[in-house]
């Protein structure tokens, strides 16, 4: 019976370090939820200098993330099933990227002098697997309106759109809703399907949005 019992407890110990472990409990000076509905769930992430996350875990799905400030390079270490080491490349604020698989175990270092702020928003209606993309940042032309699409796919469209200082943007009546994401605050507002959208800018700068249009999202597919 002894026997038994260490081993039961020697296998337990051998589990814990991949077992789910939600970075929004464990590190919420890192990882804490900015807005959530059915269609999405955006979560804010600060990774500070030099800083050292331990494991956590991150749920299987589309996620698209919008980068709020240049930062260096972040190292992943990945657990369980994939054991490795991703190092993210330097990023631009408001660049995106868009990543979709299954769950991941990892911890992250930070190893630059500056931090790195980025909102890691979860697409629940999007059960696509193995995407990976990039969408840099274009340069902007400051001086005056623009709107222009980044991704387009049967299930998402993102868009980038600029106000010029003293205009506004009223964008096209949607028969979906749709997420707005400021560059660099990162502050979000949601918009309900058929409704105008429209945005002011009365400051003396460009104001520029990513906004995320979720196609065919009549009904949440809760799948995810």
């Amino acid at each position: 019976m002894m026997k038994q019992t260490v081993m039961a407890f020697a296998l337990l110990a051998w589990i814990a370090p991949v077992a789910a472990q939600d970075p929004l409990t464990t590190i919420p000076e890192a990882y804490k939820v900015q807005f959530e509905n059915d269609w999405v769930k955006v979560v804010r992430v600060h990774y500070a200098a030099g800083a050292k996350l331990p494991e956590h875990t991150h749920p299987a799905g589309t996620t698209a993330y919008v980068y709020l400030n240049d930062s260096e390079g972040v190292v992943f270490r990945h657990a369980g099933g994939s054991n490795r080491a991703v190092t993210r490349p330097a990023v631009k604020t408001g660049s995106i990227r868009l990543a979709a698989g299954g769950e991941e175990h990892h911890n992250a270092e930070n190893p630059a002098a500056t931090p790195s702020d980025f909102l890691r928003i979860q697409i629940k209606t999007m059960t696509s697997r193995n995407l990976r993309q990039r969408i840099p940042r274009p340069a902007l032309r400051t001086d005056q309106n623009s709107i222009t699409v980044d991704y387009r796919s049967e299930a998402l469209i993102i868009q980038r759109v600029v106000i010029a200082p003293g205009h506004s943007v009223t964008a096209e009546v949607e028969t979906m809703p749709s997420l707005w994401v400021a560059i660099p605050s990162g502050e979000t507002r949601w918009f309900e399907e058929r409704r105008d959208e429209k945005m002011v800018n009365t400051g003396p700068a460009p104001m520029e949005f990513v906004r995320f249009i979720i196609r065919g999202a009549g009904k949440p597919d809760r799948r995810d």
